[in-house]
């Protein structure tokens, strides 16, 4: 199980305002090619975000958090690879919330369809 606390809840609110999907030199990501996806981009990350809000007060499953996210990136691997990109470092700064420091290979597999430090 992964807690949920004020903080974290704090955090996640703060992340659910933001506006995103608009250039940042810091990820080296361009922004959107313009409003309409930047708006369907941003709504998949914000629908994630308040599933995780709404699963629970005080914790949720792995397998939730996960299967939540999961979602999301299905969603975004239907749009460009920037946006696909940008939005895994969404997740990232999800799991950064929830101090968890590693997907177990996720955030690989949804987006290469493979784990690429996974020796085949």
């Amino acid at each position: 199980m992964i807690s949920i606390n004020e903080e974290r809840v704090s955090h996640l609110e703060a992340l659910l305002q933001e506006k995103k999907f608009v250039e940042s030199s810091m990820h080296f990501y361009p922004g959107a090619p313009d409003e309409l996806t930047r708006l369907q981009a941003e709504l998949v990350i914000n629908t994630a975000i308040s599933s995780i809000l709404k699963a629970s007060k005080t914790e949720i499953s792995e397998d939730t958090f996960w299967g939540i996210l999961e979602v999301a990136a299905r969603t975004l691997s239907l749009m460009d690879s920037e946006e696909m990109d940008r939005g895994l470092t969404y997740f990232e700064q999800i799991m950064d919330i929830f101090e968890i420091a590693s997907s177990g290979g996720r955030l690989n597999e949804w987006r290469y369809g493979f784990d690429p430090s996974i020796q085949h």
